[in-house]
C-alpha cells in the first residue's frame, strides 16, 4: 500500500507532528518512507534480511552521508512512539481484535458508533471504544523479555510502557525479575474514523487522562498498487539516497 500519514505524538509533554509518504509492502517486509515535515527530504529504506537487517537512512542534512541504523532501536526510536514496523494498518487492526477478544462480553458497551462524518472527502464512520478498566498495573519481566517484547504480547504501547518508569533508559534496560509498571490495555479511549467504501482506518486517535496522546491521519490511500521492484533499492530514481 502507499499513503500519506500525518501524526502527532506526545513526546515530553507536548504534540510533535510528522508529515510522511509511506510505501509498504507486507511481503516480503519492506518500507520506503520520506518526510515532508519536519525534515522535508529525509528517506527511510528498510528490506526485510537486506543490508543486516538494518534500515538507510537519508537525513537530507548533517552529517550528509546515508546511514544504516537499526529500526529497533537508538536514534531511530527517538521521538518516535513506534517503528516502522507497525506501519501501514495492521498494528491498528491488531489493537482493535485483541481488545474486542479480551472484552468480548462487554464490547457492546465499550463501543460506541458516532454517525457518519466527512473524512477528506470521504463519507466515513466514527466510532468510539472507551475502556473503563484501563489502569496501570505491576508486571513481572520474565527471562530475555524486552519492553518492546511486552507491549506486543499485550498490544500495548512500548512508548507508554517507558513513560511510566522513568529510571528505564531504554526498551531493554531490564532484568528477569524485575517489577515494573504497564498499562494493562492500549489506552483508556480509542477514537476511529472508518472508511464508508473501503473499510480502511482515516484517522485514529488515541486519548489518555492528559488529552490526546496520539493521532495519526492516513489520506492518499492506495491498496494493492503494483510496484517496480526497483522502488525498494536505494538506487531508484526519484530517491535521494
Amino acid at each position: 500500500m502507499t499513503y500519506t500519514i500525518t501524526k502527532h505524538e506526545r513526546i515530553d509533554g507536548k504534540l510533535k507532528k510528522q508529515v510522511s509518504f509511506t510505501k509498504m509492502q507486507k511481503n516480503p517486509y519492506r518500507v520506503y518512507l520520506r518526510q515532508s515535515f519536519p525534515n522535508d527530504g529525509m528517506e527511510v529504506l528498510y528490506v526485510q534480511n537486506e543490508n543486516n537487517d538494518k534500515a538507510l537512512i537519508n537525513p537530507n542534512g548533517f552529517p550528509w552521508i546515508n546511514l544504516k541504523l537499526d529500526p529497533r532501536d537508538g536514534i531511530m526510536r527517538n521521538d518516535q512512539h513506534h517503528t516502522i514496523f507497525q506501519s501501514g494498518f495492521d498494528h491498528v487492526v491488531a489493537i482493535l481484535e485483541f481488545l474486542c477478544d479480551k472484552y468480548q462480553h462487554e464490547v457492546e458497551k465499550m463501543v460506541m458508533y458516532n454517525g457518519e462524518v466527512d473524512q477528506q472527502g470521504r463519507r466515513s464512520f466514527e466510532i468510539s471504544f472507551s475502556n473503563p478498566y484501563f489502569e496501570i498495573i505491576d508486571y513481572t519481566i520474565s527471562d530475555q523479555e524486552t519492553i518492546e517484547d511486552v507491549a506486543t504480547k499485550y498490544k500495548l504501547s512500548a512508548y507508554m510502557i517507558l513513560e511510566c518508569n522513568p529510571k528505564i533508559k531504554d526498551y531493554e534496560d531490564v532484568n528477569p525479575g524485575q517489577v515494573i509498571k504497564i498499562p494493562n490495555d492500549y489506552s483508556p479511549k480509542l477514537n476511529l474514523v472508518i472508511d464508508a467504501e473501503k473499510f480502511i482506518p482515516l484517522k485514529m486517535e488515541v486519548i489518555d487522562e492528559k488529552g490526546v496522546y496520539e493521532q495519526y491521519v492516513y489520506s492518499e490511500v492506495v491498496i494493492n498498487p503494483k510496484f517496480d521492484p526497483a522502488e525498494f533499492a536505494a538506487g531508484f530514481e526519484s530517491y535521494g539516497f
